[in-house]
């Protein structure tokens, strides 16, 4: 079975993976639409670009403190296995919102833990 490949920030994050959903945004000129008296749609793609929907499990604090660490500046690194080509790319991505998940607490250690924390990667 295939291995999940998400690392951010030279950190590899795989081992966390629930769940990884690409897609593609296509970013259109200004001018493009629909005409009002036809219905035709004019558009000018200026760009593709590709976002990720990132969903992990488990969570210890320090690998939760070192992704939020990973992701919080305005842009990072991150590596991901491109759906249309199927080979690794780097690309930078960012991420504006980050639920951070539910914290818990170990039963053993009393040390936090986070479940289901989940974010989007948009590309830049």
């Amino acid at each position: 079975m295939a291995r999940p490949v998400l690392i951010i920030n030279g950190h590899d994050y795989a081992a966390y993976v629930e769940e990884l959903r690409p897609s593609r945004n296509d970013l259109d000129a200004d001018g493009s639409g629909r005409d009002v008296q036809t219905g035709l749609m004019y558009r000018t793609r200026i760009a593709v670009k590709q976002k990720w929907e990132v969903k992990l499990l488990r969570l210890s604090e320090a690998v939760h403190r070192q992704l939020l660490a990973d992701i919080s500046g305005a842009y990072y690194q991150a590596t991901v296995l491109d759906p249309t080509t199927g080979a690794q790319s780097t690309r930078t991505f960012y991420t504006s919102s980050v639920p951070f998940g539910a914290q818990r607490f170990d039963r053993n250690t009393g040390a936090p833990v986070y479940d289901g924390m989940s974010f989007s990667m948009t590309e830049r």
